[in-house]
């Protein structure tokens, strides 16, 4: 009899409860029993339940994985689709702009949406993670004199001033400034950056509770600007009161990652990790994963404190954005290589994120510079890319994904045919525990093997995260029990999570990883495959590797 390669189970029309598992040796049923199904049944089944298949995948999935920013242009459930279709695999909501309001339809609409990573039992669900984006401890101006704008012209000086009798008075003489501590964290000489940085400003007088600063260049201002100080320490909570709002909202509708901006220190990713486990005692049960900590890289102080951020972050954030403001703009593509270096040796994923295909928020079309600074980003080790604009606000979200996904399709090609042309991934990654051993044996057997794919059998995602470390070169797709774990897998450069669900022995389960990722369109009959698993049945439950030939 032939054994059932994968459970699937519809909650649909079909009122197919459970499939069978079936061997030559017997048989086990579900609690519920259902028909048993092949895999070409099971398929068609799930297609026709659905407006698309979940289940297979038109080309080889991509290594590198799009992070894109959901706005009002891409929110509602169609385009949504749509974006998810393209190859989207985690949404950001930057609550820098984002209300409950909005974030409730952009959560609600994505988990409707369908997509490749199919839960086993909910075949109308995908496995996308969310990423909230806090707007972080901010600096910034206080409002312009009767609304409006007001002009600066090179040459005059402009006093700032921490005193909040001005805060509604700003003029083209006296400015408010947010920061309490601004008249200690500069000296004359410094540079105080406005909007941006459109309007470069240059300390020549430091007061008691002002500066006086010359105007480097003339534009206009508006009201609550952003402040940047390069180069100065500033005395700020690593978490707003908004922040904490934020994130608390975001912690009771489970999602995935927090994106914490304007980290500058260990001990501000410190304080917002016992926050987050605060929050989430209240809400979620000790054994269901918290959220993880994506810091945010955007100022000096940040840059020079990394390492130990690093070691502290679940996963980094490249922000070029108000890096380059912080920094000179010669010196970020440096940093960006640096810390995509550092975060691929101790296995963090890390995004490279901010106007990577900017000029597609109007133009159907990239620069070609664009497209060289996608294609970089894969080469220097990226786990993920990342829209902004584009997919929130631009003309062309869809199709800025569409595009993100071919850059990274040829790149990964071109790459894999042309390795003595790239660097490698990673320089000297020893394995220093048992379970880094087997990861890093998967990935160069696999290697070895050509293997067409590496399926990892995981409870909570170590085993899947430490392969991910060992870079390799083709798909990993992750069997685990639980969606949470999917979803905060799915950041990981080559990680494609699917949900086995339940999962059956452990005997069985490797066999069962496998045939489930012949059914999602990961490897094909006659395919090699390396599977990594935790052998339960074993007196040790040691771990171990096989190397498998896909059955017909």
């Amino acid at each position: 009899m032939q054994r059932l390669i994968a459970r699937a189970t519809c909650r649909d029309a079909l009122g197919i409860r459970q499939a069978l598992r079936a061997s030559t040796g017997g048989a086990t049923a579900s609690a519920t029993p259902g028909p048993q199904l092949s895999c070409l049944d099971q398929g068609s089944s799930l297609r026709h339940s659905a407006r698309r298949s979940v289940y297979t995948w038109k080309t080889t999935p991509p290594l590198t994985k799009i992070v894109a920013t959901i706005g009002p242009v891409s929110e509602e459930f169609e385009p949504l689709q749509k974006v998810v279709d393209a190859g989207m695999r985690v949404m950001r909501i930057n609550f820098s702009h984002a209300t409950f309001e909005e974030a409730n339809k952009r959560l609600t609409n994505l988990r409707a949406c369908k997509g490749k990573h199919a839960k086993a039992c909910l075949g109308e669900h995908n496995v996308r993670a969310v990423l909230l984006d806090t707007r972080g401890p901010e600096i910034r101006t206080g409002n312009v004199k009767g609304g409006g704008k007001i002009a600066l012209v090179q040459g005059s000086t402009i006093e700032l001033t921490t005193d909040p009798a001005h805060r509604e008075e700003g003029t083209p003489e006296k400015l408010f400034v947010s920061y309490g501590g601004l008249t200690g964290a500069v000296t004359a000489g410094s540079a105080v950056l406005l909007d941006d940085g459109l309007v470069s400003l240059r300390v020549t007088d430091v007061r008691e509770d002002s500066v006086t600063c010359l105007v480097e260049n003339s534009a206009m201002l508006k009201s609550r600007r952003g402040v940047n100080l390069p180069g100065a320490r500033v005395d700020l909570p690593a978490l707003s009161d908004k922040d904490k709002v934020d994130i608390s909202y975001g912690i009771e509708n489970d999602i995935d990652f927090v994106a914490a901006s304007f980290v500058r220190k260990a001990d501000d990713v410190r304080s917002i990790r016992r926050f987050i486990a605060d929050i989430h005692q209240k809400h979620w049960s000790d054994n269901r994963p918290t959220a993880r900590i994506i810091s945010k890289i955007e100022n000096l102080e940040a840059v020079d404190n990394f390492d130990e951020i690093l070691e502290l972050s679940d996963g980094i954030m490249v922000a070029r954005g108000d890096l380059g403001v912080e920094l000179p703009a010669e010196q970020v593509t440096n940093l960006q290589k640096k810390m995509v270096r550092a975060c691929n040796r101790v296995g963090k994923p890390v995004i490279v994120a901010t106007q990577m295909l900017e000029s597609m928020q109007h133009n159907p079309r990239p620069t070609r510079a664009e497209v060289s600074d996608v294609t970089n980003a894969v080469y220097d080790g990226a786990d993920a890319v990342m829209l902004s604009g584009e997919s929130a606000q631009g003309k062309y979200p869809v199709e800025s994904v569409q595009m993100m996904r071919s850059i990274i399709d040829s790149a990964e090609s071109w790459r894999a045919s042309n390795p003595e042309l790239v660097l490698p991934d990673v320089a000297e990654v020893v394995a220093t525990s048992e379970m880094e051993g087997i990861a890093s044996a998967a990935v160069h057997t696999a290697h070895t093997l050509k293997a067409k794919l590496i399926v990892v059998v995981t409870k909570k995602g170590h085993l899947a995260r430490l392969v991910a470390k060992f870079r390799p070169n083709v798909p990993v797709m992750c069997s685990c029990p639980d969606q949470k774990v999917g979803r905060q897998l799915i950041l990981h450069r080559g990680l494609h999570p699917l949900i086995l669900d339940p999962p059956g022995s452990p005997s069985e389960q490797p066999r069962d990883a496998v045939d489930l990722a012949k059914c999602a369109g990961f490897c094909t009959p006659g395919d090699t495959v390396i599977v990594a698993y935790r052998d339960y049945d074993s007196p040790g439950k040691d771990l171990a590797l096989k190397v498998l030939k896909v059955a017909e």
